[in-house]
């Protein structure tokens, strides 16, 4: 009996411990998620706190706009010669007199992309209350010859990357004169006209100071039109060469106006000799309706490739 009372007990008193154990871990899982709840919940009451502090505490405002022509220490401008300070104010025109927290620098930036004249731009924001932007202007290439809604030409400016500039925020500028460019066209066509007008402007270097105009408007056939005793000559390029050809013309100017004398247009692409292109007045002997007439000048050296 005795031994069957102390086994009883035994089985009794077993699993105690266990349940023990088991509450005092339930417990302290419970105690760690709480734990873990107020810590989030202190991070958050933290976070809202600097939040509301940082958008209502009057020293993190920026002011607002200056008067027309006058700077601020809080509000700086840096890089700008053809973009205007008002043009700047008005990206930012919704975060004066509120804290430069709010400000979304991102948003803002892209709006300052969208001004024509602008290439990069970056925003800095310096507490409390003081933001810093930084443009990169555009460099303009040359002036583009368009038609306006009435059907007259305007000018206006194009970047090396096809951008088109409005002139009337310009300073002087000392530019060709471009046609073939249009404002309806695509910027990566733009931008490919550009590409051959800059390796010919390169290829031709001082001889650009004497050419009035460049006709882009087929990119393998770029035209330039100078100023040539009394008339206007149109000269066909094509697209290499372009020194080479341009030299063999000039050098030989004298002889082609004495055999084409009523020439306008010249193609310089071929090898042996430069051609006459569209109505030339014509000798008597010769057959009227003749539209193209070739002079072969003494020294003739443009490539065969057009």
């Amino acid at each position: 009996m005795a031994r069957r009372s102390a086994a009883a007990t035994a089985d009794t008193m077993g699993p105690a411990p266990t349940r023990v154990a088991a509450l005092l871990g339930a417990m302290k899982q419970v105690a760690s998620a709480a734990m873990v709840v107020a810590c989030l919940v202190a991070v958050v009451w933290v976070y809202l706190t600097v939040d509301n502090f940082l958008v209502t505490d009057s020293r993190f405002f920026l002011p607002g706009p200056p008067e027309p022509g006058e700077r601020i220490d809080t509000f700086q401008i840096e890089g700008i010669r053809n973009v205007t300070d008002e043009q700047i104010i008005q990206v930012f025109g919704r975060d004066f007199g509120r804290s430069i927290f709010l400000c979304p620098i991102r948003e803002r930036r892209l709006k300052l992309l969208g001004i024509d004249w602008v290439k990069e731009a970056s925003i800095q924001r310096l507490w409390p209350n003081r933001l810093v932007i930084h443009v990169k202007e555009r460099t303009p290439a040359a002036f583009v010859q368009t038609p306006a809604a009435d059907g007259a030409l305007m000018l206006t400016l194009v970047d090396a990357e096809g951008v088109l500039l409005d002139p009337q925020r310009a300073r002087a500028f000392r530019l060709p004169v471009l046609t073939g460019i249009t404002r309806s066209e695509g910027e990566a066509s733009r931008r490919e006209r550009m590409k051959r007008f800059l390796r010919m402007q390169g290829d031709l270097g001082s001889y650009m100071e004497k050419i009035s105009e460049i006709d882009v408007s087929q990119s393998d056939n770029l035209k330039v039109i100078q100023q040539f005793d009394d008339r206007a000559l149109t000269l066909m390029l094509g697209n290499q060469n372009y020194r080479e050809r341009y030299e063999n013309f000039v050098n030989n100017h004298e002889e082609i106006r004495n055999r084409l004398p009523d020439a306008v247009v010249l193609d310089l692409r071929l090898k042996d000799r430069i051609t006459a292109v569209g109505a030339v007045a014509q000798p008597a002997a010769k057959s009227a309706g003749s539209k193209a007439t070739s002079a072969k000048p003494g020294a003739t050296k443009s490539g065969a490739n057009r």
